[in-house]
């Protein structure tokens, strides 16, 4: 099962209407709206960003003002269905993108506790 390190942004139409497939006007911030999982840290620590858990997809999106990030922070829940699954493993796209191997000691010592 891959995992991807990265997220897309989009600008909203109207900062108040944020959940998943809200109106957007364009591609966010990034590069063409495509932001590596470190950048989508950085982002919402300097941005003041609200960050939203969605049960529904199992993922996580950010908002600030009319930006909005939509990326998989949810490493653990992904594992966890790898393994219950009985998967042979997981693999990220790409590793360099995690921000200090925050992302990968997760999803490592989520597949280690389930042995």
């Amino acid at each position: 099962m891959g995992i991807p390190f990265y997220g897309k942004s989009w600008e909203l139409k109207h900062p108040k209407n944020h959940g998943i497939g809200a109106p957007a006007n364009g591609v966010g911030p990034g590069n063409n709206g495509i932001m590596l999982y470190s950048d989508i840290v950085k982002y919402n620590d300097e941005h003041y960003a609200h960050v939203v858990y969605d049960g529904d997809t199992v993922s996580e999106y950010s908002y600030s003002g009319t930006d909005w990030i939509g990326y998989d922070g949810t490493v653990e829940k992904k594992v966890e269905y790898a393994k219950t699954q009985n998967l042979g493993g997981y693999f990220f796209w790409a590793l360099g993108y995690d921000m200090n191997w925050t992302l990968s000691g997760i999803a490592s010592n989520t597949w280690e506790r389930m042995h």
